[in-house]
């Protein structure tokens, strides 16, 4: 008898441990399912964001073709086109989509610092230094950056970097030693460095002037149009004073690239004082126009040859998609040729 309760009480025990494994079993398919689904949701959400930021995307480009179409104001590019205001939230099933367009030739481009045979430029690298010098960020930064893009492997004195430098860091990388792709790379640079507070300051200060543009068919000329005060007067010499009274920008709003919000808002309380409320802000059709405007009936050059332009070909697209569920932002560097037809050069998500 007591032989027969044993036995029966281990059968009572097996029972409770198979319905244990098999309720733990179901349990942890059942999770796995509901994380199957999440997963496939998620994944669902962010196809949908990045569909939506394509459209956008896809907007501004044929914003920029009619505006080339049309062929305003001798078919110069500024503040008075279409495609320079901000997209308003534009609400499209349970998501929000947003944007704004930046010419990026209203910037120094830092891969006109090296010519195609991959030495440094001395005229960029003079304009380069200015605008490090109107930025009060030290200019003997500009040699590491130097060497970042150019092709030999010697470090500038006594301030530039090359292999040596960045494989003694941890992590260890090796420089370029080519053109950037992308702006974000600057923080790789010694001197810029996003780890160290003040070099991430300098960083952040030269983001809104400076872009990385190809240079297949040379040096990208700067639009005085929608340079910004500091790029204008980095440009020569005879205009670093005259930056802030022939910049086209009525604010500084352009600090707060890459922000799309109200980047293009040209009336802010908080406007600079070098800004004149009452300065004549009509876009320059030609360069003529605005070498006249600079240096009126006197016939000094200006700027360097061919580093001014009123037209532009490169602009830089950022579309913000936004949802219960789901941020995306997408940057997309697009190139317009002179029949107005775009193509991607770059593209990135939650980047630049």
């Amino acid at each position: 008898m007591r032989r027969f309760q044993t036995q029966r009480g281990v059968a009572i025990i097996t029972a409770m441990l198979v319905v244990a494994l098999g309720t733990i079993t179901v349990v942890a398919i059942t999770a796995r399912q509901q994380l199957d689904l999440q997963r496939e949701s998620n994944e669902a959400l962010i196809q949908t964001a990045r569909s939506f930021a394509t459209s956008g995307e896809r907007f501004a480009a044929a914003l920029l073709f009619r505006d080339r179409e049309d062929a305003q104001r001798e078919n110069s590019d500024s503040f008075d086109d279409d495609w320079a205001q901000t997209i308003p939230p534009i609400p499209i099933d349970d998501m929000t989509l947003q944007g704004c367009i930046v010419d990026m030739q209203g910037r120094f481009n830092l891969n006109n610092l090296v010519n195609a045979e991959g030495e440094a430029d001395p005229v960029q690298v003079g304009i380069f230094n200015r605008l490090l010098t109107e930025l009060n960020v030290d200019q003997v930064k500009s040699q590491a950056v130097i060497d970042w893009v150019d092709e030999d492997l010697n470090a500038t004195v006594p301030d530039g970097a090359e292999d040596d430098y960045y494989t003694g860091l941890s992590p260890a990388y090796r420089s370029t030693n080519g053109p950037f792709t992308a702006i974000s790379e600057l923080q790789l640079v010694k001197g810029f460095s996003t780890s160290v507070e003040e070099e991430n300051a300098d960083y952040k200060l030269l983001l809104p002037h400076v872009a990385v543009l190809p240079t297949t068919n040379g040096p990208t000329a700067v639009n005085v149009n929608t340079a910004t005060p500091e790029v204008i007067s980095a440009m020569s010499d005879f205009l670093k004073p005259l930056g802030a009274d022939l910049s086209r920008w009525e604010s500084g709003a352009y600090e707060e690239y890459p922000k799309c919000e109200d980047i293009f808002a040209l009336e802010v309380d908080d406007a600079p004082e070098t800004l004149e409320e009452d300065r004549d802000l009509t876009p320059y059709e030609s360069v003529l126009l605005f070498e006249d405007d600079a240096a009126p009936e006197s016939g000094e050059e200006v700027a360097p040859p061919n580093t001014l332009t009123v037209q532009s070909r490169y602009f830089q697209v950022r579309i913000d998609v936004l949802g219960e569920n789901v941020a995306l932002s997408q940057y997309t560097l697009l190139e317009r040729d002179d029949e107005g037809r775009t193509k991607v050069i770059m593209r990135a998500r939650d980047t630049l």
